[in-house]
């Protein structure tokens, strides 16, 4: 008898969407999409650079609130390497397309299929399941290093007065580097430039005297900037951003437009993966992405959403206008011909 109840309150339980991992409630909506046969182990969320960073701390709040929507257990690996080409290359040409080996990337993955992939793989290897926020990227200094109270101006100044001298992290091959070629081209400055595989890592180095200036995202650098220890100098979104409201774009210090390089984070799975499970899996991050707790970590972070990814019904055909603008600078810099 008693076993009997157990079965038909479990049955119950399901079809109303309260079965759970650990505590989580289990949403209907997601709860309908799962699939028979799927999953029977922990599914990966795979960052493709170093933990602590801006796309890893993206990652493990989506998979905090991806296995509260759908009582799944989710894992997070970071396959480091090649300043993400490590991590992009597997999804694309090694991951099984099973519907276990989820992607939590960035636009920075169309650089790679653009420009360093050699014909190996390309973004329609890659099939964008879900959006998740935007992120501006964010040139700061020490608060007591050698450019102590220098506006961006200044820096650029001294950049052209004495080539060669600022140090400048980057990240080869992506927006980091870019955007000080960018720089360069239009203001005759000179930087030093040093690269690294992730915004954290330049952080890091920038406090530890390597390099005088760090291109990141806030959240790689929100505890030092809490602390003092660094200060922002610009910007580089379309308008000053409200967490950080004192600190100008460059586009509006330089009297520019073209100097806007935002991070767009989404998820994506192997071309391939059936279509019940990247139904079922899109369905968790839309769920997790309507959880206030989650918008409000993202927020906290210094993300902003993007109107039209956010409400958007076909989002593989979406980001993908976006990756045909990227396309066109490369164009417009002889990247591509």
């Amino acid at each position: 008898m008693k076993r009997s109840f157990l079965k038909t309150w479990a049955a119950a339980a399901l079809a109303a969407g309260f079965m759970s991992w650990g505590h989580a409630q289990v949403d209907p909506a997601v709860a309908a999409l799962k699939p028979k046969d799927f999953p029977t182990q922990p599914i990966e969320y795979t960052v493709v650079y170093p933990a602590g960073g801006g796309m890893d701390v993206t990652a493990r709040l989506l998979a905090k609130h991806a296995e509260k929507a759908s009582g799944e257990k989710i894992l997070v690996n970071n396959r480091t390497g090649g300043a993400g080409m490590v991590g992009h290359a597997w999804l694309a040409t090694q991951a099984k397309p099973d519907g276990y080996a989820v992607g939590v990337l960035a636009n920075l993955v169309w650089g790679d299929a653009m420009l360093r992939a050699q014909g190996k793989w390309q973004l329609s290897d890659l099939e964008a399941i879900g959006y998740l926020n935007s992120d501006p990227l964010i040139w700061i200094t020490q608060s007591d290093g050698p450019l102590k109270g220098k506006s961006l101006k200044e820096i650029i100044q001294l950049a052209k007065d004495k080539p060669s001298t600022i140090r400048v992290a980057i990240v080869p091959g992506s927006m980091w580097e870019y955007l000080v070629e960018q720089i360069e081209s239009a203001y005759g400055a000179k930087f030093l430039r040093v690269p690294f595989q992730g915004g954290g890592p330049g952080v890091n180095a920038m406090l530890g005297g390597n390099v005088d200036i760090a291109q990141a995202f806030y959240a790689e650098f929100r505890g030092q900037l809490e602390a003092g220890k660094v200060t922002p100098v610009a910007v580089a979104a379309g308008e000053r951003v409200p967490h950080i409201k004192d600190v100008p774009t460059f586009n509006e210090t330089l009297g520019s437009s073209e100097l806007v390089w935002n991070v767009i984070r989404f998820a994506v799975v192997p071309k391939g993966v059936p279509a019940d499970r990247k139904a079922y899996l899109g369905a968790m991050v839309r769920a997790a992405m309507k959880d206030p707790e989650l918008l409000a970590e993202y927020r906290k972070a210094g993300v902003f959403f993007d109107p039209k990814l956010m409400n958007s019904n076909r989002i593989a055909e979406d980001l993908n206008q976006y990756a045909d603008r990227e396309l066109a600078f490369y164009k417009k810099t002889g990247r591509v011909k």
